[in-house]
């Protein structure tokens, strides 16, 4: 109560009456403390004068400036930034073709004979619902098993290069 008078520069008895007590009580309130039922009032009553201590007061009973509308709420933060759009993938026709000339070296053939097979083999895992990753897991496998099994054959074959083989 004595802040709230120096803050104010209010007589307890005024500060009593804008909070709805009696003189007497007023006069309790000075000896004992404001009890926290009337703290958010004698917290608009300082805020025009003392803000922080305004502030004080309201949150020693889980209030805000704020919430006791003194102030007005900050503002909504900034809405995060869009993402930046995704880059344009290649043309398929030259992924495609960086595909086809692959088995076609592996192959060591040319790549207008390798298209019908690659088509009919990717429409086909396809059609039976089989990833192309799990395709190329199990080609792979098979590869390397067949090279084991058969001895040294040509890298180019088998679709690797190893760390002697020139780029």
């Amino acid at each position: 109560m004595a802040c709230a008078q120096q803050a104010t520069g209010l007589r307890q008895s005024k500060i009593g009456e804008l909070l709805g007590v009696s003189r007497r009580t007023a006069q309790r309130y000075a000896d004992t403390g404001v009890p926290s039922g009337h703290l958010p009032n004698l917290a608009r009553v300082v805020f025009p004068s003392d803000p922080d201590l305004a502030a004080e007061m309201a949150a020693r009973v889980g209030q805000s400036l704020e919430s006791l509308g003194l102030v007005a709420p900050p503002p909504p933060p900034e809405p995060a930034a869009p993402a930046p759009p995704p880059q344009p993938a290649p043309p398929a026709d030259g992924v495609v073709d960086a595909v086809v000339c692959a088995a076609a070296e592996a192959m060591d053939v040319k790549p207008r004979d390798v298209r019908p097979g690659l088509l009919a083999a990717i429409a086909r895992a396809r059609e039976i619902g089989v990833p192309i990753d799990q395709v190329e897991r199990v080609l792979r496998q098979q590869v390397h098993g067949a090279l084991a099994a058969e001895g040294p054959v040509s890298a180019a074959a088998a679709g690797t290069r190893k760390a002697s083989d020139p780029a």
